[in-house]
């Protein structure tokens, strides 16, 4: 049989669940903020690896291409 609850009591579980669903969203909202900023570091670490990695290979193969290109005397 279903609990009947007084029009006080419905109010009360009604503000009790706004409460919530705002505390809620407000941890997600933190939680968003959180992980993109998360995203940015580890796309600010990617771009600086690449640019490192990037250099130090081209540095190999451009001395490879030249020293092919390049007779020495």
């Amino acid at each position: 049989m279903a609990k009947i609850y007084t029009r006080q009591e419905v109010k009360r579980r009604r503000l009790n669940f706004q409460i919530f669903a705002g505390i809620y969203d407000f941890l997600g909202a933190v939680a968003g903020v959180v992980v993109i900023i998360a995203c940015a570091f580890l796309l600010v670490a990617l771009v600086n690896w690449v640019i490192r990695d990037g250099s130090e290979s081209f540095a190999s193969l451009w001395d490879i291409i030249q020293n092919a290109i390049i007779v020495p005397k």
